[in-house]
């Protein structure tokens, strides 16, 4: 099978029509032999951020051409349509919704909001994250100078949260919890019903959660509850965080967005910039929400690129933990530097070293010929005994 091939039967799931499983069970370590990949030195393969390969949602760019001809204007009423179309996605009130230049936004306006709280009434406060994370949380509590707890990841690769929630009991003071669920750089989902008994039964004046949920979309364990189930108890101490960067293909444009209670937005308004939203942006986040059709889209491709992938690992012996986002976390055999060099050789940016897991490595999951290319150099890389 050539690369023309494949674009023929990526391009087949795309259609909408045939979104099956079938792709990964027909490709053999012989056919992943045979391509002739386009990635190189000048123009690497970027498998690296966790992006959507497949580009932004047509009905998106549509929306920001037409667009164009008033960005001379504010955009308050396209912002206010996104904050609708996203409370109506989760059957909320507008006034839920918090709009950030990125979830990184809304999760350091978290931060300096609850540090500013403490501060306010002379409590101590700290941070605690799961280990490795995704790390923007620690790194701006680390840069207020506040003490950050970092609890390593249990044995299955999972949030330990008893060892988090010890954290929390055993400090006189407030505790901003950071959840990534699914985590990021692992992709393995932490119970729902573990979390939830920690959420429910905690102290929400010592307690606030930020569960951050930017690779809800790809899920497809039926046991996940989102975290906004903590929203429509009307629970004050907890945000939930999600993001355009990933299944909708919008990572340059940043955007995310924070559902919380009323209360809580409201409180977060004086530490969010104002009218932060782009024009384009904005309306690109609307129409991204509205299509289904490129929604099914993505999934397809991840789940199809996920089985490519874990079948072809399977055959070789390589170790990888489930993933339930859009990236697949594998062991290496060699030094990381050496792994992410070599890959780099072959024209494929593959995820930074995330310590303390040095012999494991993360590959974002692109279109299935972007996946047929770095299986083709991972076969390489297993006869030198590097995977």
């Amino acid at each position: 099978m050539n690369r023309r091939d494949l674009l023929k039967i990526s391009g087949t799931l795309f259609a909408g029509s045939i979104l099956t499983q079938g792709f990964a069970a027909t490709n053999t370590l012989s056919t992943i032999t045979d391509t002739d990949g386009t990635a190189s030195t000048d123009h690497p393969l970027l498998l690296h951020y966790n992006e959507n390969s497949l580009g932004l949602s047509p009905k998106a760019k549509n929306a920001i051409v037409d667009v164009l001809s008033n960005v001379n204007r504010y955009p308050d009423s396209y912002i206010e349509e996104l904050q609708q179309t996203i409370a109506e996605a989760f059957k909320m009130d507008t006034k839920q919704v918090t709009l950030g230049v990125g979830s990184s936004d809304v999760i350091r306006a978290v931060v300096n909001q609850q540090v500013y709280k403490a501060t306010q009434k002379g409590q101590k406060i700290q941070l605690i994250t799961p280990h490795p994370s995704f790390f923007l949380a620690a790194d701006h509590a680390q840069g207020m100078g506040i003490p950050v707890v970092s609890i390593p990841l249990d044995t299955n690769f999972c949030m330990d949260i008893t060892k988090m929630k010890q954290a929390a009991d055993s400090f006189d003071g407030i505790s901003i919890v950071y959840l990534c669920n699914p985590n990021n750089p692992t992709g393995t989902l932490t119970s729902s019903a573990t979390i939830a008994d920690w959420v429910k039964g905690a102290n929400a004046d010592k307690n606030y959660f930020m569960v951050d949920e930017a690779y809800a979309e790809y899920i497809t364990d039926k046991n996940f509850v989102s975290g906004t189930s903590f929203i429509r108890e009307g629970r004050d101490n907890v945000i939930v965080l999600r993001t355009f960067s990933k299944i909708f293909a919008m990572a340059g444009m940043r955007l995310g967005y924070g559902l919380s209670t009323e209360k809580v937005a409201k409180e977060l308004v004086p530490f969010m910039a104002i009218l932060n939203i782009s024009m384009p942006t904005a309306v690109a986040g609307t129409a991204s929400l509205k299509d289904s059709a490129f929604i099914q889209q993505s999934r397809a491709m991840n789940s199809n690129s996920l089985a490519m992938t874990t079948e072809a690992f399977d055959a070789l012996d390589i170790k990888y933990l489930p993933s339930q986002g859009n990236f697949l976390f594998h062991q290496v055999k060699c030094d990381q530097k050496q792994y992410i060099e070599g890959m780099a050789a072959e024209g494929i940016t593959i995820g930074r070293p995330f310590p303390p897991l040095m012999q494991w490595s993360r590959v974002t999951l692109g279109t299935p010929d972007e996946m047929n290319q770095f299986l083709t150099v991972i076969k390489k890389f297993k006869k030198k005994g590097w995977v």
